[in-house]
């Protein structure tokens, strides 16, 4: 990556319309770069006024060029008031320095918060047209890299950048005009020994030893981990010689790559300090020549001048180059993020698609195949029928294919073949919103949202009265022990509140179901408690929605919810291998029998 292309990295996070407004940042960036040189003019002032004892004439000179004009009331005071003016003043400066980087660095803060904010929106926006394709376990997986790693990394990177552009570009500016105005060859001198210093130290750190020994080293090391396993293995063969004689040779390669790199490391501290040595040497002799050897030389105090300057345009400069050295991992970051976020064409368009009026005649599910982004198959050439009315288990031997298949049925996921069809109309052209009506979905963590009990029950529809929330809590069997939380249905929870165990959440999540009656409901079953319930109160609310008419497809965790199960369907993997209830599948199936007994048998530990 090329010096020019690494400090474009974070362009599109910058292009974002939050990361405008910001002309006052940009005064306060101007005011924090321009004062250090400013301060050092000051500085180079005061230190000429306690060289003469005071300052005379119309100006004060430092160096060849550089000329400060001071006023003629200025002149005409005793020594001490001048250099207590001129420290006062110079303090003030001082002062508003550190108060313009305050609100600089606040305003580069604030301005990283704001782009990378709207772009944490961006994700959960895209996120729900991606599932659409790519389905929801795929979606949080990929907010995880994004919002753990890849969006902090993008915040970070946008405040240094704004922290250091422009004002330490304006700072180095300001700093290399003022040395070379005090004396242009002795700056031109620093600035070029700073350069070559620069470039030799890259050089000595960076050469293709050291990018080999950053690779072979670890790999060597796995190597060697490798085969002290194998050997005790290898023993029982007779071949133990061979393994010692791996690990010798293995072993050997490690020492002598770390002794090139400790030689290595060795040799450079000694020539950066050489170096280091004969750059200042000059420098100095230099300095020396412009003060003794010309009549017109420089002074002491524009020598402290040109060395402030140089110092700040070395702090500048080192700044920079640390916001280049890290801009490549930002950039990557900031490359993942929009990667994520540009594919939204691929989904169709949501106002093209049709409305759904309940399930009547079911759902069509032909020749599925479905696969992960690898290409192995998650579903395979899966046909199935699901009526209104019913009860239907999934099972199998992957969790993955049976939770795709609910997916399926709430809109996410696109198959690479087949169709699936509601009452006759594809999935594909029925609109999120009215899926969103027409399936729900229960899992041991509600789902619940930040609200109080009565609102996530509830949700949008504010039909459903008090009693009919009461009546649905003591179907199954929580409404006493929700009345004892601190504010009853008032309480506030919070997705993963500890204050609820699984069980409540998912009976809150069934709860819901009763209240909205949708004509679909997929569930995905908590682990079944320690102390073996006779009659389930959640089983028995699902069991009741779909004798009144809904379809209710669930993952199950039970053997209970597996015998009360009207049809039990069989998955080994990604296809469908038996329909059927309980005890049918039990009589024909010897996979059923096999993950009934892993899944579902108490005392297999035990016999163990």
């Amino acid at each position: 990556m090329t010096r020019l292309s690494r400090f474009s990295t974070l362009s599109q996070p910058r292009s974002e319309p939050q990361a405008g407004g910001a002309l006052l940042s940009y005064l306060w960036a101007a005011l924090a770069g321009l004062l250090i040189p400013v301060l050092v003019v000051m500085l180079g002032a005061i230190a000429m006024l306690l060289d003469a004892d005071g300052l005379s004439g119309s100006e004060v000179r430092l160096g060849t060029h550089l000329r400060v004009p001071i006023s003629h009331a200025f002149v005409e005071q005793a020594a001490l008031i001048q250099l207590t003016e001129l420290v006062g003043l110079t303090f003030l400066v001082a002062a508003l320095f550190s108060v313009s980087v305050w609100l600089h660095r606040r305003s580069a803060d604030s301005r990283a918060s704001r782009v990378v904010k709207s772009l944490h929106q961006s994700v959960l926006k895209q996120s729900l047209r991606r599932a659409e394709l790519e389905g929801a376990a795929a979606q949080h997986v990929r907010a995880e890299q994004l919002i753990g790693q890849q969006l902090p990394l993008v915040q970070k990177g946008l405040s240094l950048w704004y922290r250091a552009v422009p004002r330490s570009v304006l700072m180095l500016i300001g700093c290399v005009v003022v040395a070379l105005l005090v004396n242009v060859w002795l700056a031109l001198l620093a600035v070029v020994s700073g350069v070559l210093l620069w470039q030799l130290a890259r050089r000595l750190r960076r050469n293709d030893q050291a990018e080999l020994n950053h690779w072979e080293v670890p790999r060597t090391r796995r190597r060697m981990a490798e085969l002290v396993g194998q050997a005790p293995l290898l023993a029982r063969l007779h071949s133990q010689g061979l393994a010692d004689h791996a690990f010798q040779a293995e072993l050997e390669t490690l020492y002598r790559r770390l002794a090139d790199e400790d030689a290595r490391l060795g040799r450079i501290w000694p020539l950066l300090f050489f170096a280091i040595s004969a750059a200042v040497a000059v420098l100095v002799l230099g300095l020396g020549v412009n003060l003794f050897g010309v009549d017109s030389g420089l002074s002491l105090p524009a020598a402290l001048v040109i060395g402030l300057s140089l110092a700040g345009a070395i702090a500048a400069a080192g700044r920079l180059i640390s916001l280049a050295a890290q801009l490549s991992e930002f950039g990557h970051a900031s490359d993942a993020v929009y990667h994520y976020l540009k594919r939204s064409s691929e989904v169709s368009p949501s106002e093209q698609r049709v409305g759904l009026a309940g399930l009547r005649d079911g759902v069509e599910i032909h020749d599925v195949t479905i696969g992960d982004s690898s290409g192995n198959p998650i579903l395979s050439h899966l046909s199935l029928r699901l009526v209104p009315g019913t009860f239907v288990a999934l099972l199998g031997t992957e969790s993955v294919s049976t939770r795709a298949l609910t997916e399926l049925l709430m809109g996410f996921g696109m198959p690479s073949e087949g169709r699936v069809a509601i009452d006759g109309v594809q999935l594909r052209d029925v609109h999120p919103q009215a899926l969103a009506r027409n399936v729900m979905w229960i899992e041991p963590e509600g789902p619940v949202w930040e609200g109080t009990i009565s609102e996530n029950l509830r949700g949008d529809d504010e039909s459903i009265n008090n009693r009919d929330v009461v009546d649905a809590l003591e179907q199954v069997d929580v409404y006493e022990r929700l009345q004892r939380l601190p504010d009853a249905l008032g309480t506030i929870i919070t997705p993963g509140d500890s204050m609820l165990g699984s069980e409540t959440t998912y009976a809150i999540g069934v709860a819901r179901a009763l209240l909205h009656n949708p004509p679909i409901v997929l569930a995905s079953e908590p682990p079944p408690p320690a102390e073996h319930l006779a009659n389930d109160p959640c089983l028995a609310a699902l069991r009741m929605l779909s004798e009144k008419g809904s379809l209710v497809v669930i993952l199950p965790k039970r053997l209970q919810t597996l015998r009360s199960a009207d049809r039990v369907v069989l998955l080994n993997g990604p296809r469908l291998v038996g329909e059927g209830k309980h005890a049918e599948l039990l009589a024909d199936s010897d996979l059923y029998r096999h993950l009934n007994y892993l899944l579902f048998n108490p005392y297999r530990h035990h016999k163990a």
